[in-house]
């Protein structure tokens, strides 16, 4: 049934994807996340900001998880099925294990341009027939969640922490057992007792309201959330290089919007669920002085078991640019 809903999604994307062909101004964008999630706000900030520098000669209409999965959602952008996409390295580890590290790389956005870092991105992903414009993020950009605060050992020893790859190395380094699965079932496998907690966004869980069953919010925050706006290429090719330019522009301004967005929205959501009963617990001592270094690995380590010397050379550019542990 499931295959079958997907083939059904598939099939009206690419009679919708005609219009985009029919009428070359109008796209249509995926977007991997819940509607409520946090992190969508990168995609309706990027068409607002679309609208305005083009003044709507460009017009983008954003795709949910409800007509392709989020972890599904890569290989529609590279085949054209689809024009465009909001897009996170954790959710096409399937295809390339290279946007994965791209959360252990300093949220700069200058420095990330300065070092080579946001061209060796781009260049890469064109190699899937994908076109990076924009590489947003969110700093910290991640956090724990639990259903009891942090214990004597400092860590999560003995504990299920829900957690796609990005949060494998600490998960692991502190004592816990991750456990994959998706955004959308983290409140149900918590409510249940399936998990003791979650490594999640720092951002976005008071809309959905993972504090009700996971009140305990541990600190510090790590790592940098990264998302690229990408395009199949063969669409951007059809683009005049004048509109590539502006839409290059957009990129660029949309990494520094982004960092402002989500510092705000930190402090407001933390605050939020202060008010009704969440909680901060601390990492111990040992735990917050690795807890960067095990992300990074982590993520490193499984960038390059996924893509080998591709992630490797990503890594030896980020090192020698100061910008990964």
């Amino acid at each position: 049934m499931k295959k079958l809903s997907i083939v059904a999604a598939v099939s009206v994307a690419v009679g919708l994807s005609g219009v985009a062909t029919a009428q070359a101004n109008s796209y249509q964008m995926l977007v991997p996340f819940p509607t409520n999630h946090a992190l969508n706000d990168i995609a309706h900030l990027f068409v607002e900001m679309v609208d305005e520098k083009f003044d709507g000669r460009y017009q983008i209409r954003l795709v949910g998880e409800d007509a392709i999965p989020g972890f599904e959602q890569f290989d529609p952008v590279s085949s054209g099925v689809f024009p465009m996409a909001l897009s996170t390295g954790p959710y096409h580890t399937g295809v390339t294990g290279v946007g994965l590290a791209a959360d252990a790389i300093d949220a700069d956005p200058e420095a990330r341009r300065e070092s080579g870092i946001w061209e060796a991105y781009q260049d890469y992903y064109l190699t899937h027939n994908v076109r990076m414009i924009s590489f947003p993020s969110a700093n910290p950009g991640y956090h724990f969640m639990l259903t009891d605060p942090v214990g004597d050992d400092g860590g999560f020893e003995g504990r299920i922490i829900r957690g796609t790859l990005t949060y494998h190395g600490p998960i692991r380094a502190f004592g816990g057992s991750p456990a994959v699965m998706p955004v959308s079932e983290i409140y149900t496998a918590a409510e249940r007792g399936v998990i003791e907690g979650a490594g999640h966004n720092i951002f976005g869980n008071y809309q959905i309201g993972l504090h009700e069953v996971l009140p305990y919010l541990v600190r510090p925050g790590f790592g940098v959330t990264s998302l690229m706006v990408v395009f199949n290429e063969d669409y951007w090719a059809e683009i005049p290089e004048e509109d590539q330019a502006t839409f290059l522009e957009i990129g660029r301004e949309l990494e520094h919007v982004s960092l402002a967005h989500y510092d705000g929205l930190i402090a407001e959501e933390t605050e939020l669920m202060e008010e009704v009963g969440a909680e901060l617990t601390y990492l111990g001592e040992e735990q917050q002085q690795m807890l960067d270094q095990a992300f990074a690995d982590g993520l490193w380590e499984e960038a390059i078991r996924i893509s080998g010397e591709p992630a490797e050379r990503m890594r030896e550019l980020a090192r020698e640019a100061g910008l990964t542990p």
